[in-house]
């Protein structure tokens, strides 16, 4: 178990941060066999200056609980690649119902995205988790499991 710091937008990207204090354990996942594409489509125009990251509003892509996104590793908009799906809010579990509406768009050269244009396919993939009890957290459930 760790203690980490959590930074996030709280209202729009690039606006006001805020920051929690939350306890993490880490744990594995496994991927089933089934799979979906889904394409990440531009909803405004947006001019673009080559190595300025920007962000972009993208048509809503809904994630299922313990669905988790992964890139297609295939450059798709001419101008430049997706560097990251986002959604601004405190950060929500692999098992909560999640939506993405923008992405982080890293340009090669200068020109303009228009609406409507495919920036990137990602893959979405149904996983299971597997939790595993960390060093610490498995000791302190056997102390108070025995009371030893």
């Amino acid at each position: 178990m760790a203690k980490v710091g959590c930074v996030f937008w709280k209202d729009k990207i690039g606006g006001e941060i805020e920051r929690r204090e939350t306890e993490a354990f880490p744990y594995g996942f496994t991927v089933g066999p089934h799979g979906e594409w889904e394409m990440v489509i531009a909803e405004e125009d947006k001019k673009v200056r080559k190595s300025e990251l920007v962000n972009i509003k993208i048509g809503e892509i809904e994630l299922p609980p313990k669905a988790i996104v992964l890139p297609c590793f295939i450059m798709r908009h001419a101008l430049g690649v997706v560097s990251s799906l986002a959604a601004v809010g405190k950060a929500k579990g692999v098992e909560e119902r999640r939506a993405l509406d923008e992405v982080i768009f890293h340009p090669f050269t200068d020109g303009k995205v228009g609406k409507g244009e495919l920036l990137c396919v990602v893959n979405i993939f149904y996983a299971a988790t597997e939790r595993r009890l960390a060093r610490g957290a498995a000791e302190k459930w056997l102390r108070e499991r025995y009371r030893y």
